[in-house]
């Protein structure tokens, strides 16, 4: 077991633009790919994720200190610390049965593929560690093992199940052919994206507002455009952060760099995901008649559709205001703020056909969720971490942002708490 959780931690250490082309590699092997073709596809889907990465990196950190800075002025005061999504997820691998969770989650995914109860063929193994996060967290709630490896599959069936449901308006949203979003933090949000998207039909003038990117480009001409948008947003972090005129320029300037560059990193991302996709679907397909299989993938794509970016953007500012003014929150959101903010999004987005407004709202709605139940986890966030020999560097409390977009594994977390 120890060899495989460190062979798992290797390969993720190495980074997404390391790991999915090694992780395509292997899989396209055992499937029979073409050679000439797995090996184009997997090292250029490795670039695209290195510029996806270079970008919202920098973003992160040339405009992070505006929002640290943000906090100090709003006088935001918590005692539980954002360690981080990498922090929870390397604490999540150290999970003593975390090999068992993978094994029995990979498992479970053929064994429904073969009884024809999902679709969804997840290759993105990196993601495993949602469920055993969930496994993990239930575990701790419980107290049995047996409880949490039972609440882990669950919480994966449930998500490959919701991967078929939303597999088609992913494709249309995201332009993704074959390919849908498996990840458990991220899809347990789209039942509620839906009926809340259903609510905004109903609500007059609201159901009228098109401010997809396209309609609000039209309206605005170019000052709709997503260079300007990010350029008047990052305009006004640099201020509202207290910057001088240097300083507001360069942070105006790193968002509308990220605005504009995102997508086309996107671009050649999809060059080489889209064609391994379809090898692999073309593969199954023949051997599997009568199934329309789709190949299950990190959510973190969707960041690069232009809508999701201007919501994500916008939710940086309003999750430090919500943070400050929710009455229940304990959590001091900084670590995670700009990636979940655009894996929220993601399904808002998706169900509105890119309605920048629509997407925004229910963006604010869970991340009020969302600050409740990373601050309702880390007692439990906090005993993971240090199990895992995460040093908490004199904090008494520590959760991340990531941990409270697990929806569904909270849900099981509630419940296992009853087997205590």
């Amino acid at each position: 077991m120890k060899v495989v959780i460190d062979g798992l931690n290797w390969i993720a250490g190495l980074g997404p633009m390391c790991m999915m082309p090694i992780i395509m590699f292997v899989i396209g092997l055992c499937m029979r790919v073409k050679l000439s073709t797995l090996l184009k596809s997997s090292i250029t889907t490795g670039v695209g994720f290195c510029g996806v990465n270079l970008i919202i990196n920098t973003f992160i950190s040339e405009v992070g200190p505006s929002v640290t800075e943000m906090v100090k002025r709003f006088g935001l005061h918590t005692d539980i610390m954002d360690v981080g999504w990498p922090a929870r997820a390397a604490a999540t691998w150290a999970y003593p049965l975390a090999a068992v969770v993978v094994f029995v989650i990979l498992g479970l995914n053929i064994l429904m593929l073969v009884l024809k109860l999902t679709n969804c063929v997840m290759v993105d193994f990196w993601s495993y560690n949602h469920f055993i996060f969930c496994a993990a967290i239930c575990y701790y709630a419980s107290g049995s093992a047996i409880v949490g490896l039972v609440a882990g599959a669950v919480c994966a069936a449930i998500t490959f199940k919701l991967a078929d449901w939303t597999q088609p308006v992913v494709e249309k949203a995201f332009g993704l052919p074959g390919v849908s979003f498996p990840t458990s933090n991220s899809i347990s949000w789209a039942p509620l994206a839906y009926l809340l998207n259903k609510l905004y039909d109903r609500i007059p003038g609201l159901n009228k507002v098109n401010a997809d990117p396209e309609s609000i480009q039209k309206k605005f001409g170019v000052l709709g455009e997503p260079l300007m948008i990010g350029t008047i947003l990052g305009a006004a972090f640099g201020i509202l952060g207290g910057n001088d005129v240097g300083g507001v320029l360069k942070v105006a300037m790193y968002t509308a760099a990220t605005m504009v560059l995102t997508p086309k990193m996107m671009q050649v991302l999809m060059e080489g995901l889209i064609p391994f996709a379809d090898a692999i679907k073309e593969l199954l397909n023949s051997k599997f008649a009568g199934n329309n299989f789709h190949i299950g993938i990190d959510a973190a794509l969707t960041i690069a559709n232009p809508s999701c970016i201007a919501v994500g953007i916008l939710m940086v500012p309003t999750t430090i205001l919500l943070a400050a003014a929710l009455p229940f929150n304990r959590l001091l959101p900084i670590s995670d703020i700009a990636y979940q903010a655009m894996w929220l999004s993601a399904y808002p987005v998706a169900f509105s056909k890119g309605n920048v407004v629509r997407s925004y709202i229910s963006c604010v709605i869970f991340t009020c969720i969302m600050l409740f139940i990373a601050t309702a986890l880390a007692p439990v966030h906090t005993s993971l971490a240090v199990a895992g020999g995460y040093n908490l560097a004199g904090a008494s409390l520590v959760s991340t942002e990531d941990a409270g977009t697990h929806l569904l594994s909270y849900l099981l977390n509630l419940i296992a708490g009853l087997f205590h």
